[in-house]
């Protein structure tokens, strides 16, 4: 319950302060600035409520003067029930409720939530540990700025914060009621006890409050208070302007972006003048309908509400139902979809509602002309301009930002339909169509209602079947015992699909480690090679099935399904080896079964071979060993991350990438990446020398899926490895590139199993493959990154092919031969299986049908519901055909017909 109402009424505001916090950070990269920054917005933001607070105040104090030398007569006179009985007539003669009495403490009632919202962000806020300020030495702890000895302090900031809270106060109640003056003095002296021991950054925003508070004050008393505070703003953020164009550094577009919005506030007169204009032309018959009026404002609350919370999240969630289950404590996505409700009904009903009661039947109407066609061009963005956004994350981050740029015809075109929804919502009020609206905006909450709970039936069936197959045993893990067994005198095959692992990378990360080359004795390193798609729906089924499965060839068969096709990939080489008498254990295997939480079961049908999914399963045990204090943080993301993707989903195309800010979603802490996605997949390499034995009585083959090289995170220089925050980053050419980062990360670690191999007995008679499915689009400048597709780069299908042969040594090798990752299937079986042919179609497995070139495709939806049954969704302009030389730009050249 109480969870509900945080969620409800402080989480909201909270959100606000976070967001204002990281934009004034990012502006003045300096956390006091940001903390003083945030205590004026928040104060200008609430100074409304604070306006309608103090009217509502003083309207109690002039009816309580009126009516006090009545009732001291009746008091005189009466006593007992009579006297209640006369008051209460009176009361009602008059208008008047003892509940009106509350108008007084409605000023004071404000602040509480906005406390609790900045206690809750600033006491955990990180980037406060250990920043110092002026004398304080650490504004993430008390200020304990004198020390009165035996280890004793005196902190100063919250006695200074009670002393202006005081004169504030005192200028405030100056001529009013002893009880009043006892009411601001008593929460003066209740905030010096909460706040006495709080971190200093926390006590300077209250500090600061209360200097605003003591100014808004002052202001009161002058002449024409909203006058000179406009002047003062106006100087303010002319002063704002200036220094965003002329002094701070950095992108201008952005830098004018941010001016432009600031300016806005200088035309609020206009503002005014146009609102009134509205309210007279247009608008009467909303003004003096109560009822409908209310019904709109309420209505299009509860579309916003349902649109965000309920129905944004559930079509993301229903799209991948696996992915959003069992993170951390939440064993179903259910958690998250109920915590989105709850957020949106905070912001877009409770918070809506609470000040639309506060306002009077002119502004009542502004809000909800306002409001009604807010909900309209929100629902129109979401479903007509709904973008495609590539792999996204269960944390809700994309895999490149560049999805995220809107064209000119698309901001055009959203333009015209705001402006069009606009004139239809105000134009239905000037005719006074009031039941068109209130019917139109209920008729689309039900639809959306309806939707949303399809969606949930969905995801509550995918997760009842994840239930059906989910191995608790492959669940979280409190001791590690070997699922790797390899024999020391008979043959291993090794293939490890390392996620997205970079080609163009190896090279610089075995010259920043020279223990790497020796390390990887015997491999061969492949540069020249290509993959089929740039993400792994397309580019993983050849690795496992060969040249049958690429996307072109799986075209082909449009009568087959999709998935049936993937399986049979999959399938491929474990179903080869495991006839050949080998011993084979699949890890992982990338979207099998088209599941986001891979299906093993399509391997329980074959003899000898064991499959398993590795990927989390050590996560705990990794952070308890390494004492880390991260742990069961990837449901707080989703839990925030998801409002944030709504907000991304009802925004107009144009502004979604500021929304979304580079994976941030205007958070403190790095929401963008996942450390625990990081180390989901860390452990395991790390983990390998314990996960292995060394005991197969006959040979032993192990297939095995790593996601390290597809992560986006810096890691702790020189080591790469993972830390609660990153100190160093080196500072080499791709130092600042986190793809850079993990691929150092996993090759270190591979590194270490590799010593274990040789310690072992086992290297020699083991053959070893790391191949991945496809490149990334890094940002750092590779050699010959460009080619001659518009929008594209070489090293986004260059993925890296490393091979070890039996018995092979000596120093890394380069071999520029033309090469691809449907290879591998020949390259494992070489020597193990003659002539070998795919166990589904008969057809003999190729490792050369390269002479003329390969088609890959440039396509870019990675999820299977977003292509056909049997067929990828591929457009002819997406065909690219390849040939030898792959960083020969020429070599590059469109394949549509």
């Amino acid at each position: 319950m109480l969870h509900a109402l945080y969620t409800i009424v402080i989480f909201p505001i909270v959100q606000i302060i976070e967001t204002i916090y990281v934009l004034i950070y990012r502006i003045f990269e300096n956390t006091t600035i940001s903390i003083i920054g945030v205590s004026f917005a928040v104060t200008l933001l609430s100074l409304p409520l604070y306006i309608v607070a103090e009217k509502w105040q003083k309207k109690e104090r002039d009816t309580a003067g009126r009516l006090k030398p009545k009732l001291d007569k009746i008091k005189n006179v009466f006593k007992g029930d009579e006297q209640h009985m006369i008051i209460t007539t009176f009361y009602r003669q008059n208008h008047y409720h003892p509940i009106y009495g509350m108008r007084n403490s409605f000023g004071i009632l404000i602040q509480i939530p906005f406390f609790i919202a900045a206690y809750t962000f600033l006491s955990n806020l990180k980037t406060l540990q250990g920043f110092p300020f002026l004398f304080i030495r650490d504004m993430g702890a008390p200020d304990a700025l004198v020390n009165i000895g035996n280890g004793m302090t005196l902190n100063i900031l919250p006695v200074l914060m009670t002393v202006i809270n005081c004169i504030a106060g005192a200028i405030y109640t100056k001529g009013l009621s002893g009880r009043e003056k006892i009411q601001i003095y008593g929460m003066a002296a209740v905030f010096l006890i909460l706040l006495y021991n709080s971190p200093a950054g926390l006590v300077l925003y209250w500090t600061m409050n209360n200097i605003l508070s003591l100014v808004k004050n002052i202001f009161y008393k002058l002449r024409h208070p909203l006058i000179v505070l406009y002047i003062v703003v106006s100087g303010s953020v002319l002063v704002f302007v200036a220094y965003l164009l002329f002094i701070r550094a950095g992108s201008f577009n952005k830098r004018l972006l941010l001016a432009g919005v600031s300016s806005l506030v200088l035309f609020i007169p206009l503002y005014i003048k146009f609102a009134s204009f509205l309210q007279k032309r247009f608008l009467s018959p909303l003004i003096n309908n109560d009822y409908r009026r209310t019904r709109i404002f309420i209505l299009s609350c509860l579309v916003l509400a349902v649109l965000t919370g309920f129905f944004i999240s559930t079509t993301v969630i229903a799209s991948s139902p696996d992915e959003f289950s069992f993170i951390d404590q939440y064993r179903s996505p259910f958690p998250f979809i109920g915590n989105s409700i709850l957020q949106t009904l905070g912001l877009f009903v409770f918070w809506p509602l609470c000040i639309y009661s506060l306002f009077g039947r002119k502004i009542k109407t502004l809000l909800t002309c306002l409001f009604s066609s807010f909900s309209l061009y929100a629902l129109l963005n979401t479903l007509v301009f709904q973008g495609n956004y590539g792999v996204i994350s269960n944390t809700f981050s994309f895999s490149t930002t560049a999805v995220l740029t809107a064209s000119a015809g698309t901001t055009i075109i959203n333009s015209a339909a705001l402006l069009a929804v606009i004139a239809v919502v105000f134009l239905l009020v000037r005719k006074d169509n009031l039941s068109i609206v209130s019917s139109g905006l209920a008729i689309l909450l039900a639809a959306l209602a309806v939707f949303s709970f399809y969606n949930v039936f969905r995801i509550n069936k995918a997760y009842t079947n994840l239930l059906a197959r989910y191995d608790e045993a492959q669940g979280a893990v409190h001791a590690i015992n070997p699922v790797f067994s390899l024999s020391k005198d008979k043959r291993n095959v090794i293939v490890c699909m390392a996620d997205g692992a970079v080609n163009g990378f190896v090279k610089p990360i075995f010259e920043e480690h020279p223990r790497l080359k020796k390390q990887f004795d015997g491999f061969t390193l492949y540069p020249n090679t290509v993959s089929f798609a740039v993400h792994t729906l397309m580019g993983v089924p050849p690795i496992w099935g060969g040249y049958e499965y690429t996307p072109e060839e799986m075209n082909k068969r449009d009568s087959t399904p999709l998935a049936e096709k993937h399986n049979e990939a999959m399938l491929v080489l474990p179903r080869l080896f495991a006839g050949a008498g080998y011993d084979v254990t699949v890890t992982d295997p990338s979207w099998a079964n088209y599941a986001w939480v891979p299906d093993t079961r399509i391997y329980d049908a074959y003899e000898n071979i064991n499959a398993l999914n590795t990927k989390g399963r050590y996560t705990d045990l990794w952070y308890k060993r390494n004492n880390f204090g991260e742990g069961q943080i990837t449901g707080t993301k989703i839990k925030r991350n998801t409002l944030w993707f709504s907000f991304l989903k009802i925004a107009p195309p144009p502004l979604r990438k500021i929304i979304y800010n580079d994976g941030w979603y205007w958070g403190t802490d790095d929401i963008g990446t996942s450390l625990t996605d990081f180390i989901n997949s860390y452990a395991v390499l790390d983990f390998l020398p314990d996960l292995t034995a060394y005991d197969a009585k006959k040979p032993s083959a192990l297939f095995f899926t790593n996601d390290l090289t597809h992560e986006v995170l810096f890691l702790q220089y020189p080591g790469y490895v993972p830390v609660e925050s990153v100190t160093a980053r080196g500072s080499g050419e791709f130092s600042e590139n986190q793809y850079y980062h993990t691929n150092n990360a996993f090759y270190l670690q591979f590194g270490k199993w590799l010593d274990e191999l040789k310690k072992n007995n086992v290297y020699d008679n083991t053959r070893i493959i790391i191949v991945s499915d496809h490149g990334a689009g890094v940002d750092a400048k590779l050699a010959d990154t460009d080619i001659s597709i518009p929008g594209e780069r070489r090293e986004k299908y260059n993925p890296v092919l490393l091979v070890k042969d039996f018995g092979s040594r000596g120093e890394l090798k380069t071999d520029n031969a033309f090469m691809s990752n449907g290879d591998v299937p020949v390259l494992a079986l070489k020597d193990i299986i003659d002539d070998p042919v795919n166990p589904f179609t008969g057809h003999a497995l190729k490792d050369n049908p390269k002479e003329s070139g390969l088609h890959i495709t440039i396509n870019h939806l990675p999820l299977p519901d977003q292509h056909n049954k049997n067929t990828f969704k591929i457009q002819r302009n997406q065909w690219v055909s390849v040939r030898n030389n792959i960083f020969d730009a020429e070599n590059w050249e469109s394949a549509a017909e």
